[in-house]
């Protein structure tokens, strides 16, 4: 990938190749995947490409272009196309924002990952994981390393000036960091599954045990009864509850509070979840996305978000922050991203028990591995639909007995998770839209509404 001087060549190329004031934003990524189905190895490939994008300013007037020719040429002719639509383009409410000065440290990149996740590791690491499996079951899944590369510069920081340390200051950002996904779906010949997943930004994660993980689910999902509906006692495993736990942070964004259609309008400082909910986005976590800076080159902080229930912040791009008299607070992602800005550490804190003694501890109810096809059905309100996928479980006495079919739930977070009762000790990484270090949790009440 771009090491940190060729990064900053380009980024001084494309701010340089116009006459207006310019930030540019050079994004490069290289992604190795091995996907596998029926226990055998479909498709190796890698896709490795690289993105500038070129924001130009006349007052209050704003243009952005972007390019993947990343040359001499492709720059310059980024430039003109920018300087072309800018003749046309009406004023904004605001012109270009302060570049941050603040001093970012720069990461080392591991290299413990690219060398254990090239195209064969992975293959080895695959075929470990399929000899695992006992007669009647596949596996599929897929298993990627990434490598990206950001790099964010404006016009003033090349005009005859050095950086103002070795870590990048004086208006010039970059960040490179690498990352292991991994998924896989175990199947019994009967259609029975299970599931196991994995993610790291630093250490080699144990993608061979996610394959034990997925059979054993896989063996105790044979034979599904019928699923009980109405208010529910659930367990949810930490990927079940991040899912979840992902509409609810995306919707603590000024722009969505702004727009009226998050449920935390008009409710900072409010008490609006259970007191055992407490939640912060943590970039200094050194298991969770190693990017200090955000897409607008604002410095990211350790900023609480729930603390005991309560609304402690919303996060800020730079012209939610301008509307609201605030500092922004690092969230800013691509431009072309319409939502607004993203938390992207997720740190939700753990409890007092152990899953397993979650479980014991409830008498009735059931167990959910994962959800998907979750979706909103009223933002305003939290209100989530969805269904449960490989692996659902009765609790019976204390005890994970008997599986159950696909059943749809249908819930608002602000019930659900104001009836949190309990909280696990373990934690676990799940990926997404960054990261997030969540446990497991044990929810009254859920309410499931149709068989699938």
């Amino acid at each position: 990938m771009l090491n940190r001087n060729d990064a900053k060549k380009l980024v001084e190329k494309a701010v340089s190749s116009t006459k207006y004031y310019a930030v540019a934003t050079l994004s490069a990524s290289s992604v190795g995947t091995t996907r596998f189905a029926n226990s055998e190895i479909s498709q190796n490939v890698t896709i490795t490409e690289a993105r500038m994008s070129l924001c130009i300013y006349d007052g209050k007037k704003q243009a952005t272009c972007a390019t993947n020719v990343i040359s001499n040429d492709g720059l310059e002719q980024l430039a003109r196309d920018a300087e072309a639509l800018l003749k046309y383009v009406p004023a904004s409410e605001y012109g270009a924002f302060a570049f941050s000065q603040e001093p970012v440290a720069e990461r080392d990149v591991s290299k413990t990952l690219a060398a254990a996740f090239d195209t064969q590791g992975r293959a080895a690491y695959i075929k470990k994981g399929v000899a695992l499996l006992e007669d009647g079951y596949t596996a599929s899944g897929a298993l990627t390393f990434t490598d990206t590369t950001l790099a964010i510069g404006e016009s003033s920081s090349f005009e005859g000036k050095k950086d103002s340390d070795a870590f990048g200051n004086g208006g010039f950002r970059y960040a490179n960091y690498h990352n292991i996904a991994f998924n896989t779906v175990v199947t019994h010949e009967s259609g029975a599954d299970g599931a196991g997943e994995c993610t790291s930004y630093t250490t080699v994660p144990d993608v061979v045990s996610c394959f034990a993980k997925a059979q054993k689910t896989a063996k105790a999902a044979l034979n599904p009864v019928e699923p009980p509906l109405g208010a529910v006692t659930v367990v949810l495993s930490p990927a079940a509850f991040a899912d979840l736990l992902s509409f609810t942070v995306m919707q603590l964004n000024a722009k969505s509070v702004e727009d009226g259609v998050s449920f935390a309008r008009g409710k900072l400082g409010e008490k609006v979840f259970g007191e055992n909910i407490i939640i912060c986005d943590d970039v200094t976590n050194p298991d969770l996305l190693p990017l200090p800076f955000d897409y607008e080159g604002n410095v990211k902080c350790v900023l609480p978000l729930i603390n005991s229930g309560v609304i402690e912040n919303y996060v800020y791009d730079n012209k939610r922050a301008a509307k609201a008299g605030v500092k922004s607070t690092g969230h800013a992602v691509v431009a072309r991203w319409y939502a607004g800005a993203v938390p992207m550490n997720v740190v939700v804190d753990g409890g007092e028990q152990t899953l397993d003694e979650i479980i014991s501890n409830t008498e009735n109810g059931i167990f959910i591995n994962e959800f998907h096809y979750t979706n909103f059905v009223n933002a305003r309100n939290l209100q989530i639909t969805g269904l449960t996928r490989n692996g659902t479980f009765l609790i019976e006495n204390g005890k994970i007995t008997k599986p159950i079919s696909t059943v749809r739930f249908t819930e608002s977070m602000l019930d659900a998770f104001c009836n949190i009762s309990a909280v696990s000790k373990e934690r676990e990484i799940v990926g997404g839209f960054g990261a997030m270090l969540v446990p497991a949790v044990r929810v009254e009440g859920f309410h499931f509404t149709s068989r699938a």
